[in-house]
């Protein structure tokens, strides 16, 4: 539960311009960025498994959802409702204080820079992304509540269009435009779903 808390402060930490942060689109924001740092890192050999429950969309809900309560409770957060959370002073003053040390540094910027990528799309794209991305697709597929990341299969998607669109262009592209463009896809599936064009 302490990398869960961990990551969950950072990623409150990276949002604390939003007056109210609505929890399952921060869960669903740690789900997709946990299953594509393997990819923006060029990690290929992950060994994490996922709890997902289908029916709310989100990622490790009951371990993140302890982490938030442990947050809660030290102050870190108000819970402002049911289903909306604001960040703190005690938060704000606790990641300042974890920022002299390079890992922390390193991770905040990682995860400030896809929340500054993720964060331009509406909460219902956030949430087709979610139900488009590959593992989550392929377990629910397979009616499995268990994603294991060791075969990550948005990794495998990633690079295979990394390689299409470098020999395309021939460009070397950058891994964060992959990444958007494949959401940029799926932003797009998601308006012709809605009829919007």
């Amino acid at each position: 539960m302490e990398k869960m808390r961990y990551m969950l402060s950072l990623f409150i930490f990276a949002l604390k311009e939003e007056i109210k942060i609505p929890v399952n689109t921060l869960f669903r924001y740690v789900y997709i960025y946990s299953v594509s740092i393997d990819y923006l890192q060029d990690l290929s050999n992950s060994k994490e498994e996922v709890i997902i429950d289908k029916n709310i969309g989100i990622g490790d809900y009951s371990i993140l959802h302890e982490a938030l309560q442990s947050l809660n409770e030290t102050r870190m957060i108000n819970m402002i409702d049911a289903v909306n959370i604001e960040s703190t002073e005690s938060l704000q003053d606790y990641i300042q204080g974890l920022l002299s040390t390079e890992r922390v540094k390193h991770d905040l910027n990682n995860i400030t820079y896809f929340v500054g990528i993720v964060s331009n799309y509406s909460e219902d794209v956030i949430l087709s992304i979610f139900y488009n991305e590959p593992n989550v697709l392929y377990a629910t597929n397979r009616n499995e509540n268990v994603i294991k990341l060791t075969n990550n299969k948005l990794y495998d998607l990633l690079k295979k269009f990394e390689i299409i669109a470098n020999n395309e262009c021939g460009k070397d592209l950058d891994r964060y435009d992959v990444f958007t463009t494949w959401i940029d896809f799926v932003f797009e599936e998601y308006l012709q779903g809605k009829g919007i064009e």
